[in-house]
């Protein structure tokens, strides 16, 4: 995590649209931690591993943030992970294809 403090324009990148929530006092949210880009100071937060369905089918735990408010959090519309993961087995590997010399 960058910790950032001061004055003038931050301009963030993220992977997908960013997506910017509110909690109210007391209101708790729970995330994947590749989705959260960032989040108030004035915000509890804790990270768990979690696991279930998805754990289930890629073999790992999932890493969550549960974030607790009163602030302003933003999140990412994707995942570079989930990204990699399908684009990972299309990617041909080296001597598999057809049509080369050998």
């Amino acid at each position: 995590m960058v910790r950032l403090a001061g004055t003038g324009t931050l301009v963030v990148s993220s992977y997908g649209a960013i997506h910017a929530m509110e909690l109210e006092r007391g209101q708790t949210y729970r995330v994947d931690t590749g989705h959260l880009v960032s989040f108030d100071e004035t915000m509890r937060y804790e990270v768990m591993r979690v696991a279930g369905r998805k754990s289930t089918l890629f073999n790992g735990e999932v890493i969550v943030a549960e974030l607790t408010g009163p602030g302003h959090m933003t999140l990412q519309s994707r995942s570079q992970d989930s990204f990699l993961s399908w684009l990972i087995p299309q990617i041909p590997q080296r001597g598999s294809g057809s049509g080369g010399s050998g």
